[in-house]
């Protein structure tokens, strides 16, 4: 249970680093209690700012005092009694999974069955979209199915519908059949057409907008979803010969999905999201509502067809806890493998053979058709997870600057995310360029395999280098010194910038000075520091709590595209880096952004980073140092405007990843003509 049901397990999680240590409840003791998100629809920060102190203190030490409830642009105010009596009301159908005394929503146009699951990460913010939508202008009906959901879950859906009783709410066992929770959504739906979406992703209103309006009386329209780890979860589904249709393109890079038209048709729905009829659902399910995913997709082909929107791509970010269901042990024939051929060829590739896949589906054999013959299909590997959590990562950003320049140059590119590493249809890929991060990723055992060390030296073993047919490391002694050691050609190749994204803007300089970073789990010294000496620093990023007030995290993320004006309006941006990479030469790509947009730099001494950022860069011997610096005129220890825009235009042709992408295209070609394959 819920120790409080003004503190959200979930949402305050969400805001304290040391939740995968201890209890969020506990970490929420040990930090700045007054500036915590502790409930989806509560302000507990404007309610301690009002009354003094805490507001989740105040508020339960004060059983009389009243707070206000906000969602979607309602708001409703109740004493701390009330909330509670809502809550125990609710807390007493949690393990019976009732729910009652919820109004049915009006009659209209679309309906919105938004299921959620246990654990969910994110589960506020899709009930945040979800009341948004019902009472939005859309007006939408919206059903809310509570699928074997926490304690905590329950209870501030509940509280939710005291704000907006608009919406509908449901609970549901966790082994509850798919199609039985959406057939009882659709009974309490007065509706022309429902979309029902798969309750491990996100969609933002446009793109649940446009699955609406694909969908009519004889199609139904699903997105082009992917797995947890960035692959094509399936683009519909074909009957190939196996016992389970096969997903098309499933296990495919998201990125082979561009040359299709926007909306594709397929033979067969995959996956737990579409949009479709109300009478269509109705219809499909009125004989049996207990179906598995695979039967109601049967089950559905000779109702409606199905159209996949391409540029759908949602992520299904959380593991699935509900919906436990068995395969089929009967297949339906095979014959849609001309349709899924269709698409194939499409897409760029000859279909070579039909072959047994794992788990009962017959899957294609493929071969890459070249554009032009000097072509190659590059596969960019990275240590981040896919989706909106490896979004912030400087490895994707990384990866994604690469295959820019690697596009540029002609060639097809697709990036993998950690999980995507083994993927099986890797045997496609001509090149592979393996980003080593914090985690090792082997090689393929296909195409010409290259390493590309940026960061943790002292992670990597002789074992390592030596399954790479070529290994580059972002320092130029590390690189010498390891291939003394163990005899391996290892060549330096530094970090980059992307020029697509950093170049000057002409943005006024201000008096900030900036972080961009984690906090890696530790006090970092560029920033605690001069927080320490009195000098206000504006720190985007998250995990900072434990370490520095929270008045000086200007926000926990900033999103990329804005990091050029940042870090070219800001008076000095900082960095610092790894130790081992300080230790062993291996500098990080922020000095190469900044320095790109004609910003300016104090950063820990790395070696050969004075001689590459001229005097945009100004490097500190130790915290103490540091302080000292920080405490100049920044026009006294940087050069005037036009030499930092001399240096900028220099980065910016010698350090691109324009630049780099050649080197690993010369290393490639020798590779194709001997080396070791």
């Amino acid at each position: 249970m819920s120790l409080n049901p003004l503190f959200d397990d979930i949402v305050a999680g969400a805001e304290l680093p040391e939740v995968l240590r201890v209890p969020a409840l506990y970490a929420y003791l040990l930090s700045e209690r007054e500036t915590v998100r502790v409930h989806p629809w509560w302000d507990a920060e404007e309610h301690g700012r009002f009354y003094g102190g805490a507001g989740l203190e105040h508020a339960w030490s004060h059983p009389e005092s009243e707070i206000t409830l906000r969602v979607a642009g309602r708001s409703v105010t109740l004493s701390v009694a009330e909330v509670r009596g809502v809550a125990l009301h609710a807390a007493r159908s949690w393990r019976h999974h009732r729910v009652g005394g919820v109004a049915l929503p009006a009659a209209g146009a679309n309906g919105l069955v938004r299921p959620i699951q246990a654990r969910d990460r994110r589960y506020a913010r899709k009930l945040l979209q979800a009341a948004t939508r019902a009472v939005g202008p859309r007006n939408e009906s919206v059903v809310i199915p509570l699928v074997g959901v926490d304690a905590s879950q329950w209870v501030s859906a509940h509280v939710l519908a005291t704000v907006v009783p608009e919406i509908v709410l449901q609970g549901h066992p966790r082994r509850a059949a798919w199609t039985r929770v959406i057939d009882r959504a659709s009974a309490d739906l007065a509706v022309t057409t429902v979309v029902a979406l798969d309750p491990r992703a996100e969609f933002t209103d446009d793109e649940i907008d446009a699955l609406l309006e694909a969908s009519d009386d004889r199609h139904v329209a699903m997105p082009a979803q992917r797995t947890y780890d960035g692959t094509v979860d399936g683009l519909g589904a074909a009957e190939t010969g196996g016992p389970v249709p096969w997903g098309i393109l499933s296990d495919h890079p998201a990125e082979d999905l561009d040359p299709l038209e926007s909306v594709v048709s397929v033979p067969l729905l995959r996956g737990r999201s579409v949009a479709m009829a109300s009478s269509l659902l109705r219809d499909t399910l009125k004989s049996d509502a207990h179906l598995s995913c695979t039967q109601f997709a049967r089950a559905l082909r000779t109702r409606a067809g199905v159209r996949v929107l391409t540029t759908v791509r949602p992520v299904l970010e959380e593991p699935l806890h509900i919906f436990d269901e068995k395969a089929p042990k009967v297949g339906g024939g095979a014959g849609d493998r001309g349709i899924a051929a269709a698409i194939v060829d499409q897409i760029g590739f000859d279909l070579i053979a039909w072959r047994p896949g794992d788990g009962a589906v017959v899957v294609p054999s493929l071969r890459w058709r070249r554009p032009r013959p000097d072509a190659q299909r590059w596969a960019i590997k990275i240590c981040a997870p896919a989706g909106r959590q490896g979004a912030v990562w400087g490895d994707m950003h990384f990866a994604r600057g690469l295959a820019s320049a690697l596009r540029r140059r002609g060639h097809t590119v697709v990036i993998d995310a950690f999980g995507a590493q083994n993927r099986s249809t890797a045997y496609l890929d001509d090149v592979n360029v393996v980003v080593r991060g914090p985690y090792r990723i082997d090689p393929p055992k296909t195409g010409i395999n290259l390493q590309w060390i940026i960061s943790h030296p002292d992670d990597i073993s002789r074992d390592e280098l030596s399954s790479f047919d070529q290994v580059f490391a972002a320092s130029v002694s590390w690189s010498k010194q390891v291939g003394q050691r163990w005899g391996i050609d290892v060549t330096p190749l530094l970090e980059a910038t992307d020029v697509d994204l950093f170049t000057p803007r002409g943005v006024a300089r201000t008096d900030e000075i900036v972080f961009v970073g984690t906090a890696r789990g530790i006090a970092r010294p560029s920033v605690v520091a001069p927080l320490r000496a009195g000098i206000p620093v504006r720190v985007y990023g998250p995990d900072w709590r434990p370490f520095i007030p929270h008045s000086a995290i200007a926000a926990r993320t900033v999103p990329h595209s804005e990091l050029p004006c940042r870090y070219e309006s800001a008076s000095i941006v900082l960095n610092d880096q790894w130790p081992a990479m300080r230790r062993h030469g291996f500098i990080a790509m922020r000095p190469f952004d900044v320095v790109a947009v004609g910003g300016r730099v104090i950063s820990e001494d790395v070696e050969g980073i004075g001689e590459i950022f001229d005097g945009a860069v100004v490097t500190y011997r130790d915290a103490e140092h540091l302080v000292e610096l920080l405490r100049m005129d920044p026009e006294t220890l940087f050069p005037d405007r036009d030499t930092l825009a001399r240096i900028a235009e220099r980065i910016r042709s010698e350090h691109s990843f324009d630049a780099r992408a050649t080197v690993l295209m010369e290393t490639a070609r020798t590779a194709g003509r001997g080396l070791r394959r």
